[in-house]
């Protein structure tokens, strides 16, 4: 074995072990960082502006975006997610003790039951308990995103920590954009390539979908607490989901919901959801979805909410936001996969002669 082959594995193997200790070390704060540099690569093109804005002064264009993502972000997650924990509990309360919350569920219920003895025998199950598939994913809900700050932030340090990183990212995300371009093996244009493609497909993922999705949950919400509907902060949040559902979307929710009030005997309390519903949150997805998914990378609202579920069912409710982010990373790598495919095979040697 030669000396530089015993220097390279050396090398090699110091490396790796390096690599090691420091992913135990950066793992408890993993989380931060990953919310931090979605936060950063989500709102960069603002940040660049405010620096133009400031005359170069990227310090404190990068505090007052970071500021701006506080309140009008965060803060405004920690207040829905408090709210909908307690109506999410307050509901499974009350359809596993009886009580007023749960009246939805069980005048749908016994709908369901007068409905079926109208068609025949075996078309539609009149033995279905509704209360039952409510009580599952509500208890998936709250399994999930039980405490949802502690889960993504972890503790008062984590947070602060997150702000902190979110600062730095912004002055010095181009650096370290250009730092994994040195280090990577490909050349330069597809890294280059993958970078853009993956603020692309992030700006598609969370400046689109998951954006429509949340203004038409607010819309629910409102619409339900306007209206009377209990849980509103509950089935605003389960429409916002629902809304990637295609073909049905927010329908899962407000058509049960005027039925309820209909039944209720609030005649026109059930009038006025459904003209909010058909209107305001129909009419308003129409236009918001040309506003924010114009111009961008088309990505089936479906694969959106399978990435949201299956990255919550994996990893809680951070995954609420990795999930959508490994689509778009997979996207990128995808968008570049047949020009890596083509540098090798120009790079091989030729062996026909």
């Amino acid at each position: 074995m030669s000396k530089k082959t015993i220097q390279l594995s050396f090398f090699g193997l110091f490396t790796a072990g390096l690599c090691v200790f420091l992913f135990l070390v950066f793992k408890p704060y993993l989380g931060v960082i990953f919310i931090s540099g979605v936060f950063a690569i989500t709102f960069y093109p603002l940040y660049t502006k405010l620096v133009l804005k400031f005359n170069g002064r990227e310090n404190l264009a990068s505090l007052v975006v970071t500021l701006l993502i506080l309140v009008f972000i965060i803060v405004p997650v920690i207040i829905i997610s408090t709210l909908l924990l307690k109506e999410a509990v307050d509901l499974y309360n009350a359809i596993a003790f009886g009580g007023g919350s749960g009246g939805l569920i069980s005048q749908a219920d016994a709908l369901l039951k007068k409905v079926s003895t109208i068609f025949p025998s075996g078309v539609i199950d009149s033995q279905i308990d509704l209360g039952l598939y409510a009580r599952s994913v509500l208890d998936w809900i709250i399994s999930h995103f039980d405490s949802i700050f502690v889960a993504i932030f972890g503790s008062i340090l984590n947070f602060v920590l997150m702000l902190i990183s979110l600062y730095y990212f912004f002055i010095y995300g181009e650096k370290i954009a250009k730092g994994l371009v040195i280090w990577s093996p490909l050349p330069d244009e597809y890294d280059n390539e993958f970078i853009q493609t993956l603020k692309s497909s992030i700006d598609a993922v969370l400046r689109g979908w998951i954006l429509i999705s949340i203004v038409q949950g607010v819309l629910i919400g409102i619409g339900f607490f306007f209206f009377g509907v209990p849980s509103p902060v509950l089935w605003g949040f389960v429409g916002g989901v629902a809304s990637l559902v295609p073909l049905l979307g927010t329908s899962i929710v407000t058509i049960p919901a005027v039925v309820y009030l209909f039944i209720s005997g609030h005649i026109g309390a059930g009038i006025g959801l459904l003209i909010w519903g058909s209107i305001a949150v129909g009419l308003i997805d129409n236009i918001i979805s040309v506003i924010f998914l114009k111009g961008k990378i088309k990505i089936h609202p479906l694969i959106i909410l399978f990435s949201i579920l299956g990255g919550v069912e994996m990893l809680g409710a951070i995954g609420f936001l990795i999930g959508p982010v490994l689509v778009s990373a997979f996207i990128a790598l995808m968008k570049i996969y047949p020009f890596v495919m083509s540098y090798k095979k120009d790079e091989s040697p030729d062996i026909s002669d």
